[in-house]
Formats: structure tokens, C-alpha cells, sequence
């Protein structure tokens, strides 16, 4: 008895781990999103394949501590880590990356110069070229 006890406990301290680690990951593409600006389309397909990996994740932690069956406690468990680690963590790591964004920003907008820079360049060449290439052509 005190077996399937533990086993219990168990799996809602996985499920807790579980809804965390999400948490976490969910913050991943929030921060994604806030360094690289996304269209709407592209944020719903990203929320799709979190939420699919979410299901494929809670299916995969259920089927291999509790044999596939649903119970009431491990979605708790989930619930739970996922609002423990949203209301501690979630929020302090967010502060240091509203914090770091604009340094972030500025960083890349620093290492893009050069190559914007040679980009001109090449392309004023290549316009040069073409131009010398319809004039040799016109002159035919």
C-alpha cells in the first residue's frame, strides 16, 4: 500500500516538474518573440506546435508513470508547477529580459552594420555591371 502511495506521489511531483519545465519553455518563445519581432501568423504556428508538444509531452510523462490513465491529481500537478514556476521564476526572468532587450537590440543592430555596408556595396557593384553589360549589348 505504501507503494502505490509513493507511486502517487511520484508521479504528481513529475507532473509538477513537467508543468514547470512548459512554463519555461512557453517563456523560451515569449522572449524569442520579444528579440525578433513575428507577423501573427507566424506566432499562431508557433503556439500550435507548443501546444502540440505540450500534449505529446503530458501523454508521454502519464503513459510512462502512471500507464496511460488519466488521473485528476496529475493534471493538479501540472497546474501547480506551471503556476509555481509562473508566479516565482517566470517573473524574475522576464524583468532581466525586458531589462536586456534594448542592449540586445543595439548589439544587433551593431554586428548587422557591416553587412548591410558590403551588401550596398556588392549590389551598387552588380548595378554597375549590369548597366555596362546592356550598354555593350546596345552597342552590338
Amino acid at each position: 500500500m505504501a507503494a502505490f502511495i509513493y507511486d502517487e506521489v511520484r508521479l504528481f511531483l513529475v507532473c509538477m516538474l513537467v508543468g514547470a519545465s512548459l512554463g519555461l519553455l512557453y517563456d523560451g518563445i515569449r522572449i524569442v518573440r520579444m528579440l525578433f519581432h513575428h507577423r501573427d501568423v507566424l506566432v499562431d504556428i508557433e503556439d500550435l506546435f507548443f501546444w502540440l508538444f505540450t500534449a505529446w509531452i503530458v501523454f508521454r510523462t502519464l503513459f510512462a508513470y502512471n500507464q496511460g490513465i488519466l488521473r485528476g491529481y496529475a493534471f493538479l500537478g501540472l497546474f501547480f508547477g506551471f503556476l509555481l514556476y509562473a508566479l516565482t521564476v517566470s517573473r524574475l526572468l522576464l524583468k532581466v529580459v525586458v531589462w536586456i532587450v534594448p542592449y540586445w537590440q543595439r548589439g544587433i543592430l551593431f554586428l548587422r552594420k557591416p553587412f548591410v555596408i558590403l551588401f550596398r556595396c556588392v549590389r551598387k557593384g552588380l548595378k554597375n555591371m549590369q548597366t555596362q553589360v546592356k550598354i555593350a549589348i546596345k552597342g552590338r
